[in-house]
């Protein structure tokens, strides 16, 4: 029996989820925590990515960055050469093309509330490792 776990990292403007067996060696999918997603120029981040078919996730939240203010939009505006990218509300996911191993990225927007009740946008370019199994 495999259990699973799902572990939520939350930081200004994104929480980002890993979700993992126990019984994995290594988390299959992992994001480094970041800040600055609110900002105009948007933030950087690290996903690493285990190729074994999962998608990976990252969860997206307004301000304040809580369960309760989850992203309600979003999109892919740069697309992954090596990989699939797309925005289901609130998660951006990535899955990487079978059998590849190496360097990508892709960058997303979402639009969640901020404190005021108005619309804030969140801009994350996500540089991805992917790894074999």
């Amino acid at each position: 029996m495999t259990l699973h776990r799902t572990l939520h990292l939350c930081a200004v403007g994104a929480c980002l989820a890993w979700s993992g067996s126990t019984l994995a060696k290594e988390p299959p999918c992992r994001v480094e925590p970041f800040q600055g997603a609110t900002l105009p120029q948007g933030t950087t981040t690290r996903m690493v990515v285990v190729n074994t078919g999962t998608v990976c996730l990252i969860s997206n939240y307004g301000v304040p960055s809580e369960r309760s203010n989850p992203a309600d939009s979003g999109k892919i505006i740069k697309n992954p050469a090596h990989g699939k990218a797309e925005f289901v509300a609130p998660h951006a996911q990535y899955t990487p093309a079978q059998g590849y191993v190496g360097e990508d990225e892709f960058e997303f927007e979402a639009f969640a509330r901020g404190r005021s009740n108005q619309q804030v946008r969140l801009r994350v370019q996500v540089k991805v490792v992917v790894v074999a199994p």
